[in-house]
């Protein structure tokens, strides 16, 4: 898996792969029909194709795992992935109690007969990678670690240890102890935090030979590589569906790839049954089919929204007249509620299908106050050379806090997210735009952006607001230069005149700064951008902005 410039994942489906995998179908007709399933051409070439997918959708960051959607959709395999456990007991890992603080639940399948070649190699790392980096948590909730299980004898110990013990770590030629291990690896320095000190989890087979530091790192020794024909893969986290989450996907995909699948046993410390996670689907049930059409504009029967299910990869039965029980497979960590299934029945009816229409009476409304106002904004900075920019509302605390310089959290996180790309609800549009800036260096200067958007704040009596930002990146822009684009708009969107009064703010250059005041209220802020923004975004030119509370002035 790759990051593009939007932070969106990005896979790489290589033209010779596509045409193996459908050969009955022109490769033309398989392009076309990859926005169906929810993929975006980012890229393609003679070669390759290049997609970007949503981080909720974990098993397409591999392109076994857009095969098996398209195989729904083009009615090549349709309904849940099939593929069989085989039962061995044999296989079994033993666990500690003293792993309950820090780690206490672990996962494993056993894959054979399918020798691995570089390709499959980089498919499986582009998969852990976005498990990860996605549902995993950045390796918090969840992390992978794939072994040769030829390098490995049963029964496995899953305990913990002091930070004296010492193994080889993947891509290193010595032995490191754990702690030197947290100190001076690349991986123990970013996920170092993720673990309590002086307690550490190894998992480690019945030779003593420890395979895996999780959340850090594997052994060098259980190394995949070309050629390998037998792995073991092993889920460690902390919240226990989303390690049973992670293991169902990796294992459709194993199966996917054409290995034969063994159950990994796990007996817990004070618990004399053995347990294995076989369970890869979940039901969602009494989904009312009128309200499936009524969404869709369509009128299916029972069994043709089931057929389109299947087409999605899916599955379900009839409760009753009008009334269906899905059943999704575990991986499938995007659907939740009917609204999901709503969208799922549309991509196996086939998208290219719906037909719009009005509805008999349509009435149109008038443009809202604010929305005359928004519309006026815009034309006038288009007209001052300014690009309009919109991003998302959901962001990061990378960009909204720490880039930004700020001492002081007080923005509003989201619960459960299952991407790290999204963890807050931004309450300033700088940031966002300093984003955009950061990823456009490359292009010619002078740069000059605006975005019209929600912020959130932590106001109970103005949670909700709409701002402005605008920002102006050359060589020489001034303050004064960027205090005549907002005079101008004043004078022309709303025929007012405002005042600035200096002032400190942490985003701008201390004595080039100012709050924008109308009727005693302060409505925003001018300023040019500090230094040490420029450098955290990696931005190379100088930068002048204002951000209005367009809420704020139209009450007023």
């Amino acid at each position: 898996m790759v990051k593009d410039a939007t932070n969106m994942p990005v896979v790489e489906f290589p033209i010779e792969d596509i045409n193996k995998l459908f050969p009955d179908f022109g490769l033309d007709k398989i392009v076309d029909m990859l926005p169906f399933i929810g993929l975006d051409i980012e890229y393609r070439d003679d070669k390759i194709i290049r997609l970007e997918y949503s981080p909720n959708r974990p098993d397409f960051s591999t392109f076994y795992g857009i095969s098996r959607a398209l195989k729904g959709l083009l009615g090549k395999e349709i309904g849940l992935p099939k593929f069989q456990v085989i039962e061995n007991k044999k296989n079994l890992i033993k666990v500690d109690k003293s792993v309950s603080i820090v780690r206490p639940f672990i996962a494993a399948i056993v894959a054979k007969g399918r020798q691995l070649d570089n390709k499959m190699i980089k498919q499986i790392v582009s998969m852990q990678e976005d498990l990860h980096n996605g549902i995993g948590g950045r390796r918090s909730k969840a992390s992978i670690g794939f072994h040769n299980l030829d390098k490995i004898g049963f029964p496995l110990d899953y305990t913990t240890s002091s930070d004296n013990l010492s193994f080889i770590p993947l891509d290193h030629k010595s032995s490191l102890r754990l702690d030197q291990i947290l100190s001076e690896t690349e991986s123990g320095q970013k996920f170092g935090d993720l673990l309590k000190k002086s307690i550490y989890p190894i998992l480690k087979d019945s030779k003593k030979s420890i395979i895996s530091f999780p959340p850090i790192i594997n052994s060098e020794f259980t190394r995949i590589k070309d050629k390998v024909d037998n792995l073991f893969v092993e889920v460690t986290g902390i919240d226990k569906k989303t390690v049973y989450s992670v293991l169902a996907y990796i294992m459709t995909t194993l199966a996917e790839i054409g290995f034969t699948l063994e159950s990994v046993f796990v007996k817990y410390y004070g618990d004399n049954n053995l347990s294995f996670n076989s369970s890869t689907n979940t039901i969602l049930e009494n989904v009312k089919t009128d309200y499936i059409n009524k969404i869709l504009g369509l009128a299916l029967s029972e069994k043709e929204i089931i057929d389109c299910l299947r087409k999605s990869r899916l599955d379900a039965s009839v409760v009753d007249r009008g009334r269906i029980n899905c059943i999704i497979p575990n991986y499938r960590i995007d659907i939740f509620s009917p609204i999901d299934i709503v969208e799922e029945v549309a991509i196996g009816y086939g998208l290219y299908n719906l037909e719009p229409s009005l509805p008999e009476y349509t009435f149109f409304g008038n443009k809202s106050r604010q929305n005359y106002f928004f519309e006026k904004i815009r034309q006038a900075l288009i007209g001052m050379g300014f690009i309009e920019n919109i991003n998302f509302i959901l962001s990061n605390k990378d960009i909204h806090y720490k880039k930004m310089k700020i001492d002081k959290f007080d923005f509003f996180t989201i619960n459960n997210s299952k991407s790290d790309e999204h963890d807050v609800i931004r309450k300033s549009l700088l940031p966002s735009l300093l984003f955009s800036l950061s990823k456009n260096i490359h292009e010619e200067y002078p740069q000059k952006l605006f975005e019209i958007g929600q912020v959130f704040v932590t106001d109970n009596n103005k949670f909700e607001r709409w701002n402005l930002c605008c920002v102006s990146v050359f060589n020489g822009v001034t303050y004064s230069q960027i205090k005549a684009v907002l005079q101008t708009l004043m004078e022309i969107c709303f025929g007012i005149k405002f005042e600035t009064r200096p002032s400190e703010n942490s985003s701008f250059i201390k004595g080039r700064c100012a709050d924008i005041v109308y009727k005693e209220k302060i409505i925003g802020a001018i300023g040019e951008i500090s230094p040490l923004l420029i450098d955290g975004f990696k931005i190379k030119m100088p930068i002048a902005a204002f951000e209005l509370d367009l809420t704020e002035l139209l009450q007023i």
